[in-house]
């Protein structure tokens, strides 16, 4: 049995005494936590409950019906938790650096925490899952709208009157917990994983700027040995390095096909068969250069680094902001599928890690000064979280930019 077919399970005995329609929304919130979207077919959901869709139907309605009444349940018991955070930070008097980086700490690790039956992590998933859902489907952004705004303003009165330029910081620790979020699910278990989020979010805190964090020097040799240690050598290709997707041929075709489902269906999606509707040819024909779901999985997230680097055009449309969206949804699309199964926790380490060595170089070739990839680690963290925030919401598609500009104030040479 699978950890989701488990949580599903388990759900489905721990409701067993709940009212139908309760019982009916904890199975499908599992599913929708454990499979995505994809899973909330009405058929599969009343399998999993053990009733008939006759009766799933008479007690949840349609499935726009049901989608309401899942996201509603969801943002009331994520409401509830975030009151529980606000009244114990209450009496903190201000936000000094370490006491917000302990604080910023302790909330994702509790909002990842690796039980599969926590009430907690199931209502990230799914809060992870509509989140990048909504970049590709409008009635999910608009079902997400309320709950995106309760989130938004639990960091606003969390800073508010403690400390300078709440409003930047405000929005820039709710757009490094929504990507951060999601790769804490993904990757908890991992002790070299915490180490090196501890290490980013006291960059966070303290600034981008060396004079800000003095006697933070040494953190960046530690850095470095945690970056080797989770490296998990998938082979994808450097900023320096080639790639045979370079190259124009069937090949880079399938590879290119491939990050459009993970972009816009996410990894879990990702078959031969999809990728093969997608270019009119036989599923055998995609096998036969990528034999595996595996290596199916590493070139379509080679693509999504290639148009990172700007080697490749980003799909649909080949522009700095579209390349940055590329970026966001294809990283965060498989830290969610790793967090659903943890295989594929090597390409979500592979994948954090180059983005922030990928800005790094952008931002040296802009003249910014920065000390090191642990500066770059950070900021990227922040800013594709407002990406994906600003794609879930149809935002100011410059706010992502102007987030960074903000971290990076003083520091342009």
């Amino acid at each position: 049995m699978s950890n989701r077919d488990g949580a599903v399970a388990m759900a489905g005995m721990e409701a067993e005494a709940l009212p139908m329609r309760l019982r009916l929304l904890q199975v499908a919130r599992h599913e929708l936590a454990g499979g995505g979207t994809r899973a909330l077919g009405l058929r599969r959901i009343a399998a999993a409950a053990g009733v008939t869709l006759a009766t799933l139907s008479y007690h949840l309605g349609s499935k726009a019906q049901l989608m309401q009444a899942l996201v509603d349940a969801e943002r009331e018991r994520d409401r509830l938790w975030h009151a529980d955070w606000l009244a114990c930070m209450a009496a903190v008097p201000r936000w000094d650096a370490p006491a917000l980086a302990t604080m910023l700490e302790q909330y994702l690790q509790a909002a990842g925490a690796d039980d599969a039956h926590d009430d907690v992590r199931v209502t990230r998933l799914v809060w992870a899952e509509l989140m990048l859902h909504a970049g590709v489907d409008p009635a999910t952004a608009a079902l997400l709208q309320p709950w995106l705004q309760d989130r938004r303003r639990f960091w606003q009165q969390l800073l508010a009157a403690r400390i300078d330029d709440e409003a930047q910081w405000s929005e820039l620790l709710f757009a490094y917990a929504s990507d951060e979020g999601v790769h804490a699910l993904a990757l908890e278990a991992l002790p070299d994983y915490r180490l090196l989020r501890r290490l980013a979010i006291e960059r966070l805190s303290h600034g981008l700027h060396p004079l800000q964090r003095v006697g933070l020097a040494s953190t960046t040799a530690v850095f470095e040995v945690l970056v080797q240690r989770l490296d998990p050598a998938l082979g994808l290709v450097t900023p320096e390095g080639t790639s045979p997707l370079l190259e124009p041929g069937r090949r880079r075709d399938i590879a290119v096909a491939a990050c459009e489902v993970i972009l816009e269906e996410g990894a879990q999606a990702l078959t031969h068969r999809a990728v093969a509707e997608r270019l009119g040819i036989p599923a055998s024909s995609v096998a036969y250069h990528c034999r595996t779901g595996a290596d199916l999985l590493i070139a379509g997230q080679e693509m999504v680094y290639l148009v990172a680097q700007g080697r490749m055009p980003a799909p649909r449309d080949d522009s700095a902001t579209q390349r940055q969206r590329v970026t966001m949804r294809g990283t965060l699309s498989i830290s969610l599928a790793a967090a659903r199964d943890p295989v594929l926790r090597p390409h979500a380490v592979d994948l954090r890690r180059l983005r922030g060595e990928n800005l790094a170089r952008l931002l040296r070739e802009g003249d910014h000064r920065l000390a090191d990839r642990l500066d770059a680690q950070a900021a990227a963290i922040a800013g594709l979280g407002a990406a994906a925030l600003t794609d879930a919401e149809g935002g100011d598609r410059q706010r992502p930019g102007q987030l960074l500009e903000w971290q990076l104030r003083d520091l342009s040479g």
